[in-house]
């Protein structure tokens, strides 16, 4: 039962790990800064959503609740912010916002590592819940508030700037959507239970996909377009 239970978070780390695949494809044919961050963010997107699969499916510890709460609760967010900074902020300012991710990224491994963890909340969930946030002691909680609310502030600056410079609307309009439903899936499971939590990472996953794919496209073809008036 448990193991079914274990499927929604699996698809969810499989697709991430898809789009981040997807993702530094296209940075190796086409760089820009933040297409390393964004894939590697995906990447431990899908990191969390692989660790809270194997917790729900085998039983959650303390080595699964750390890569689940250091991967999910306080990297992806940020990185993907870190590469969003490159969109909405001038380069030497995102630069600036890059070095202070990265000194963040430190501190927040190092707290995650060696925090105290409380076996017993662990041992309590039940199905497709998580362990509270609770369950883990000293600072880490400050690197997970901090760096999510950064990084979630720079996904949305960096869509809403380049929608306002009438750039690739379309695309970063369906970016914008993807990280709003990304966001806003925690706060589902006050009204569907836990899965709903899973089903709108999906949702807000595809739609990400879709805008990345969308930009990707978009920016292949002008590309190619301005080789041929060259």
């Amino acid at each position: 039962m448990l193991a079914n239970s274990a499927i929604l978070p699996l698809v969810t780390a499989l697709l991430a790990a898809a789009l981040a695949a997807r993702m530094a494809g296209s940075a190796t044919r086409s760089f820009s800064p933040g297409k390393p961050l964004w894939a590697l963010g995906l990447l431990l997107f899908a990191a969390a959503s692989a660790a809270s699969a194997y917790g729900i499916a085998d039983g959650w510890g303390a080595i699964s609740f750390r890569v689940y709460y250091l991967t999910g609760a306080c990297l992806c967010v940020a990185l993907l912010g870190a590469g969003s900074a490159f969109l909405a902020l001038p380069r030497p300012v995102a630069l600036i916002v890059f070095g202070m991710t990265l000194t963040a990224v430190v501190g927040a491994t190092v707290t995650v590592l060696i925090a105290p963890v409380d076996l017993s909340l662990i041992a309590s969930v039940n199905g497709l819940e998580a362990p509270p946030n609770s369950a883990i002691a000293g600072h880490a909680s400050i690197w997970a508030i901090g760096m999510n609310s950064v990084g979630t502030t720079l996904l949305i600056a960096g869509a809403l700037t380049s929608i306002v410079r009438r750039s690739r609307v379309g695309p970063n309009a369906a970016l914008l959507v993807g990280v709003i439903v990304i966001a806003l899936a925690g706060t589902l499971t006050r009204f569907g239970g836990a899965e709903s939590l899973y089903v709108g990472q999906m949702i807000g996953l595809i739609v990400l996909g879709v805008g990345m794919e969308w930009s990707n496209r978009v920016g292949y073809a002008a590309r190619n377009s301005s080789t041929v008036a060259v």
